[in-house]
Parts: C-alpha cells; structure tokens; sequence
C-alpha cells in the first residue's frame, strides 16, 4: 500500500514512504528496513513496537539524519515537513555503480549541516541510556543551555533583557493580573506594550509550581525587575534578540564571550525552571551538577529536558524507560503524559514492551523485519489485532488474569539474506503459498487500521 492510503484530518509531522536503508558490512549488506510506510501526527504519541533488530531504533536514527556512513539510503523518502532531506544519499546510491561508505560520508556530511537546523528545534530524540548520551565532563544545566545557545539565542537574550527593563511596578502589576485572571490575554498585552516579553515563560515557571506556596510564588515573581546590566552587553544582546543569531565574534573574541557568558548564565537559568517543571526537586542546584552525581530516573529526565527545551515539533524517544527500574518507569511515563498535555509536541515511542506503549500511544505500529506489519488505533492493536505476528505478542504479555504464555516459535530471519516474500512465513500458523511469492501491502481492515497480511487480502477482515 502507498503511504497515501494513510489518511487522518491530522497533518503528518513526519511521512515515511516506502523507505528502505540497508547496511554494508563485512559480513555482506544487512537490510535493516525493507519498504517502510508510516506517518507521524501532530500532536499524537505513535507508538512503535517490535522484537529486537526488527528496525525500530534505525527508523528513528533515519528520521533524525542519524545513521553511519555505511548505511547507504536504497530506496523510498522521509518527509519532514514535507521536505526529504535524506534526498542526496539516495541520489548517490542510485547514480553509482559500487557503493562505497568514505564516499556516502561526504553526501552524510551536507546533509548532517542541514539537519542541524532543525534537530533540537524541530525534531529531537531522547536516547536510549542517559549516561552515555550526557557528557560526563559538563555539567547538565550546561548542556541545557548549550542546545539553547545553539538554537535560539534570541530566547534567552530576550529573557536577560527583560529583567532589566521591567520595573518593580510592571511586575506587581503582573502578579494583580495573575491572582485575577490567570495568564489571559490581558496578561500578555501588559508584557508587550511594556517591552518586557521575555519575562512571560519565567513568570509562569514560577507561576505553575506545585511546591511553593503562592505568597512565596508571588515575591519570586515580584523580583523578576530591575536587575542591572552592563551597557556593552545590553547593546549586544539586543541585536541578538532581533535577529535570533549570535553574532560573528572572530575579530573581536573578548567580547564573543563576555556575551556568550552571559547567555550561557540565562541558559542555566532556563533550564533550572523547565527542570522544575519536570518534577525535579532543588533543580536550581541540580543544574550545577554531573551526570555521575546524578540517579538513572534523574539522568532520564536531563536527557528528556535537552529534547524538549525548545518545544520541538516531534521527539524520538527510543527505549527511555528500559534502563530504569519499575517505580522510576511509572513516573518517567507518567511525565510524558503530563508533557503531551503542556507542551503541543508528537512523539514516537520506541519500545519492545507493549505494556508501556499501552500507557502512553495513541497509535501503535507493529514492526517486523524492517517493515511495518500492522498500524492502528492503540484499541483495535490490543482489542481486535489482525496480524499473526500482533496476535501472538499479544499472547506473550503477561496478565493479573491466569492464562498460557506462549513464546513466539522461531527466529527472526537473518536479513543479510531475507526470505522471499512475506518475512514472517516461517514462523506464521497460518502461512499460505502465496506468502512464499511475493510481499503483502498494508491493507485497511478498520477505521485508521491497516495489517499487511494475505488473510485480509481486499479488505475483508
């Protein structure tokens, strides 16, 4: 089935279109997806299951732009937005006769620069294990404002200037707005008509705290003024705050980081608030902190603020409770349910544990041997799944009520040398001839629900 056939009132973020990668090795070319049809809606959480090497985490990486130099684009595209930009790699693979990994490096490079623009921005990607995504050798309220630095530059010159430009008055105004109206429109005219809009999300930092009391909220908020700054910065950080973009300070390298300092500072500050939004308690201290000073669930949720900081459009989160225990498990999940209400963001959520996409998904898709088998609405997956391959996951999960576990008979096929046809022939009850000929299309089977199955060949469930 053509991706088009995946129809929503929802505009995809990200479209996967019969996208096939496949990995040059020593041991021969490994075919990692194989034809791969999905989509990523606004504002939805797409779960993305599967066993282990079935291509779940390389979907990810691909869409980020972050795969290795011999990891050669065969087929198919990913829109972002609507723009490919894994185009050039496909175009070298398919304009040369030997593929050779130093040479898709080069291609790898041009399009690493134009991802950068957006990765952080506007797709991020959460890790699997936070210690070795942190550098130990910063600390984590540092590589918060890094990727605010990099990005919008503009943010925090906006939030330093606005301190010194409010006055006491301008802040206990805002407060009297607050305790009367909540953050309205009114709140928002206040802080345009005096200048003063970097001061809105450090407000409402403070204001959305659950651990303060609102006389102590109310004089954190009232502090929010007249604090000073030299006049060289000021000049400085103005021009920044235009035009979004840190200068060019090579002839006059005293200065870049006299500035860079200063927002670095702004940085650290921002990050404390988005940390405290997260549930961290003292984040003002934990952001001066190391990652090796820091719990597994701590680290997870740094690693989750470095993805969300910017409030990107779509955030790859593969695998992020699998490193951690089961109570640290509850809450990171329950986090990312708190996070899709507060912040309008999509997230595709990588994980082999059905049970934990049941918590959070909207939409589940069933991966198997780089391809995906079955995607629909979390309810019909769990309630009325139609692939072999679902039916009997779904009867590997363990349950309060007593029934039979069965294990999934079989391997996954080696996919230097897949088989011919359907990939799950060989371990499918109910494999038919034509499995063995040729490679079933997604199929629609429900309201948003598709299996790519011979059973339901026409549409007939």
């Amino acid at each position: 089935m053509e991706s088009d056939q995946l129809k929503s009132n929802l505009a995809p973020i990200v479209k996967v279109e019969n996208f096939h990668l496949h990995y040059y090795t020593r041991r021969g070319v490994y075919k990692a997806l194989n034809g791969v049809n999905l989509e990523i809606r606004k504002g939805e959480v797409l779960g993305i299951a599967g066993e282990s090497g079935c291509g779940k985490s390389t979907l990810g990486r691909a869409i980020m732009g972050l795969i290795p130099r011999n990891a050669a684009v065969v087929d198919g595209r990913i829109l972002i937005n609507g723009r490919d930009y894994l185009k050039p790699l496909k175009d070298y693979y398919k304009n040369t006769k030997k593929f050779k990994p130093s040479k898709n490096a080069d291609v790898l490079k041009k399009v690493n620069n134009e991802m950068s623009k957006i990765r952080g921005q506007e797709i991020s990607m959460v890790f699997q294990e936070p210690m070795t995504t942190l550098n130990p050798l910063l600390q984590v309220g540092y590589q918060i404002a890094e990727v605010l630095l990099y990005h919008s530059p503009g943010l925090l010159a906006s939030r330093r200037l606005s301190r010194s430009r409010a006055k006491k008055e301008d802040t206990k105004a805002l407060v009297k707005i607050l305790n009367e109206n909540g953050p309205n429109e009114k709140f928002r005219e206040y802080l345009k008509e005096k200048n003063i809009m970097g001061l809105e999300d450090q407000i409402l930092a403070i204001w959305r705290r659950k651990d303060l009391h609102d006389l102590k909220k109310e004089q954190m908020i009232e502090k929010l003024c007249c604090e000073p700054i030299n006049s060289f910065a000021k000049n400085y950080l103005e021009t920044i705050e235009k035009e979004n973009k840190l200068p060019n300070f090579s002839k006059i390298p005293i200065f870049g980081r006299i500035v860079k300092r200063e927002l670095i500072k702004e940085g650290y500050k921002k990050a404390s608030e988005f940390l405290g939004l997260l549930g961290i308690p003292n984040s003002d201290k934990m952001v001066y902190m190391y990652p090796h000073e820091l719990s597994g669930g701590q680290r997870q949720r740094i690693v989750i603020a470095t993805a969300m900081i910017n409030s990107p459009q779509l955030v790859i989160l593969d695998e992020p409770t699998s490193a951690l225990d089961v109570t640290i498990q509850a809450q990171i999940l329950e986090l990312i349910k708190e996070l899709k209400e507060s912040i309008n963001s999509s997230y595709m959520f990588i994980s082999h544990d059905l049970s934990v996409l049941a918590e959070v998904s909207d939409r589940i898709a069933i991966m198997y041997a780089g391809q995906v088998v079955e995607v629909g609405n979390k309810d019909a997956i769990f309630d009325q799944p139609k692939h072999p391959y679902t039916q009997m996951l779904m009867e590997a999960i363990p349950t309060i009520e007593a029934h039979e576990l069965k294990g999934i008979k079989g391997e996954v096929p080696d996919m230097r040398n897949p088989p011919k046809g359907c990939m799950f022939r060989d371990r499918c009850p109910y494999a038919m001839p034509i499995c063995a000929e040729k490679r079933p299309d997604l199929i629609k089977v429900g309201e948003d629900h598709y299996v790519s199955c011979f059973l339901y060949e026409g549409g007939k469930s």
